[in-house]
């Protein structure tokens, strides 16, 4: 404990321990409470202290990124690195697009300023230790998406993390780890702090002059999926779990905070006995060339919708039971195995990725029955193998192959280059299922990342970033601007922590 204090007597933080029958209460004075040691944290954190507050970050989790950890790239427009290859999307282009792409039914003037600020964002994070390469992620979104280089042994987002960190510690900021927030701090009028428990049972409480939320949504919590969305949350389940519960949303709505837009990030997946996580045959879920069929044995959409998971994810979860299937044939193994994949997951498994361990992980799948993955010699076998009507998958089968040999696709019109029949060999079904990368939605907050009332006032005080923040997508992501919640998270971060700095120096 000494050597808290000292810590603590080193940053300008008064600490105060109490002890009562039931544990400690640890006080601490500073300047920023920030809730959240993700992306969005750690870019407030770093804003905050290079601005000369002291700064104290609360994360839940032993370690810091959260989910930041796993992403890849940020979006960005009329960038350095988008110049260096002659690309020529504009902010104007970019902001249209998203707006008209959530129908207006999203907040635009902060849209705006995200998208003018998006370029000077990477800028600022490229100056503090982060590199980055544009890429266009697949054929149907520009090449917005700023994929992060690896520095050291840290790759992807957990460079971006690792880095942010860094600059955060040397510019003392503290981090108090496994305390997750409990309550705001409410006194005259305005957020004067927050509540928190640490791992050994001890209260927490921090008296601040300004607090912001960056907890990172509510993609682990199924109760708030299924309160808070359309959702069922039994069914849409999280990719990772990074123990997102909401509770930074949660802690503003008791102080009346408004709120909109909650929803998930879907995209498609499979897990089941045999199943490798991200692994083969979980890859081909991802593949465009893929027929898919609902329980009723019947093709649904356009498989090529593979290409962006947002939308192969609704795809998905609108049909009976929330579930699918993806047929493909040996043939489609063989050009796996020796040409690659046509579809990526993100860079974790990049385009052109061969498969060399599909047949094998095919052979252990059915060997431990997996209730995720059968393979038959024709069509109507496997009907039976997912139980699905006999008819009605011989009637999709016989459409498919006639589209790809015509090539016109009259039921989906989908892209004669990914209809390719399924005759060769035996055949495969792997469930699809809906999973989601993240909540998104939550916190409406003015341009200035401030919390606002359910009268749309300023919460005093109060601000939010990243994942807690609504108004920035309708009911689907905007995954057209690749990047685009990794952007925000650092991006708001960086605008709560100066706005807050800015009314800490006023005062009030």
């Amino acid at each position: 404990m000494k050597s808290v204090f000292k810590k603590a007597f080193a940053l300008g933080v008064l600490a105060v321990a109490c002890q009562t029958a039931y544990g400690k209460t640890i006080t601490y004075n500073t300047d920023i409470a920030i809730v959240g040691g993700g992306s969005t944290g750690l870019a407030a954190a770093v804003t905050g202290a290079e601005a000369g507050a002291k700064v104290i970050v609360l994360e839940k989790n032993p370690y810091l990124g959260g989910s930041s950890n796993f992403a890849e790239g940020l979006f960005g427009v009329e960038s350095d690195w988008q110049r260096g290859k002659s690309y020529g999307l504009t902010k104007d282009e970019a902001f249209e697009h998203i707006i008209e792409y959530s129908h207006f039914n999203n907040d635009a003037s902060l849209i705006r300023k995200f998208v003018d600020d998006s370029a000077d964002n990477l800028n600022w994070l490229h100056e503090r230790g982060v590199d980055f390469d544009v890429v266009q992620i697949s054929p149907k979104e520009p090449e917005t998406w700023h994929l992060i280089q690896n520095r050291k042994r840290f790759h992807h987002g957990a460079a971006l993390v690792t880095a942010l960190q860094e600059h955060a510690e040397k510019d003392g900021v503290e981090f108090l780890m496994r305390t997750p927030a409990k309550s705001l701090i409410y006194t005259n009028g305005k957020v004067t702090g927050v509540r928190a428990k640490d791992h050994k049972g001890n209260d927490v409480v921090i008296n601040a002059k300004a607090v912001i939320i960056g907890s990172g949504g509510f993609g682990n919590s199924p109760d708030k999926i299924d309160k808070w969305t359309k959702y069922n949350g039994a069914n849409f389940k999280p990719t990772l779990p990074l123990n997102k519960t909401g509770d930074g949303i949660e802690m503003a709505k008791d102080l009346g905070a408004a709120h909109e837009g909650e929803t998930l990030m879907l995209h498609p997946g499979t897990e089941g006995k045999g199943i490798v996580p991200l692994g083969n045959i979980y890859t081909m879920t991802w593949q465009p060339a893929n027929m898919w069929v609902n329980a009723h044995g019947k093709r649904f959409t356009d498989e090529t919708v593979a290409f962006s998971f947002a939308h192969a994810g609704n795809a998905i979860g609108r049909q009976l039971g929330n579930y699918a299937w993806a047929i493909f044939d040996d043939a489609e193994v063989d050009h796996a195995i020796k040409d690659g994949v046509d579809n990526g997951v993100g860079v974790l498994v990049p385009v052109m990725t061969k498969l060399g361990n599909i047949r094998t992980e095919i052979k252990n799948a059915l060997a431990a029955k997996s209730e995720s993955f059968f393979a038959a010699d024709n069509i109507e076998q496997l009907a039976k193998e997912i139980n699905v009507p006999v008819a009605n998958l011989k009637a999709s089968y016989a459409q498919y192959n006639n589209a790809a040999n015509n090539h016109y696709d009259e039921a989906f019109l989908k892209d004669r280059m990914w209809t390719r029949p399924l005759n060769h060999g035996k055949l495969y079904a792997v469930k699809l299922m809906p999973y989601h990368f993240t909540s998104v939605g939550g916190l409406k907050v003015t341009n200035d990342m401030q919390v606002v009332n359910t009268d749309e006032k300023p919460i005093t005080g109060l601000y939010a970033g990243g994942n807690d923040v609504g108004g920035l997508y309708s009911d689907t992501y905007t995954l057209w601007a690749s990047g685009h919640a990794f952007a925000f998270a650092t991006y708001s971060g960086r605008e709560a922590a100066k706005h807050a700095v800015e009314y800490i120096k006023q005062g009030k």
